[in-house]
């Protein structure tokens, strides 16, 4: 999924679990917003694209939709997070590697959001180059067992049944899938 506890991996790892979908690789987080153009749904591998919505867009911010930083002061490689909550004059997101603490409800931050001149602007005290859509009219879904189950298929069809490497780790994959699904339940339940 990426380097543990960094921002991208935990954007990744919120993709995977949220839209059953992974995006391509990056150098670091402020690269987000130049070079994704879609995310790959994993288990039929169709694409959606994603919409960029610079800071000071006629269109308001939309829930889970990527928030990117540009490299800047105290962000060496920019910072993405999550928009988890549109309220009338604020977003409220999910981040990691941003503040240290553990948060007391289902977000890290509230950010204040304003509206003027027709434009909707974040404003976070960091510089923020807007907000990424996921353009999936809805047909996205979480990770789930279904999902898991077609994802088995698909790479059992797909690797060679005399690959003894597999079959001897097999069980790590499974094992993994499983670990995923559970956290994935207890964090977004």
């Amino acid at each position: 999924m990426g380097l543990k506890w960094q921002c991208v991996e935990y954007a990744r790892r919120w993709t995977f679990l949220r839209k059953s979908s992974v995006f391509e690789s990056v150098e670091g987080a402020n690269d987000m917003w130049d070079q994704l153009k879609y995310i790959t749904r994993v288990n039929d591998n169709e694409k959606f694209s994603l919409i960029q919505h610079p800071n000071g867009s006629p269109n308001p911010p939309i829930n889970e939709s990527y928030l990117i930083y540009p490299i800047q002061r105290d962000m060496p490689f920019g910072h993405v997070a999550v928009i988890v909550d549109v309220l009338p004059n604020a977003i409220r997101i999910a981040e990691q590697n941003f503040y240290f603490y553990y948060w007391p409800y289902n977000y890290a931050r509230e950010i204040p959001v304003t509206f003027q001149n027709g434009l909707y602007y974040i404003q976070d005290k960091y510089v923020v180059y807007g907000w990424i859509e996921i353009d999936d009219s809805e047909q996205l879904e979480p990770l789930n067992e279904s999902t898991v189950t077609k994802i088995r298929m698909i790479n059992e069809r797909i690797l060679d049944s005399s690959s003894s490497f597999f079959y001897r780790n097999i069980h790590i994959y499974y094992c993994f899938l499983f670990v995923v699904l559970f956290i994935s339940h207890c964090i977004f339940d």
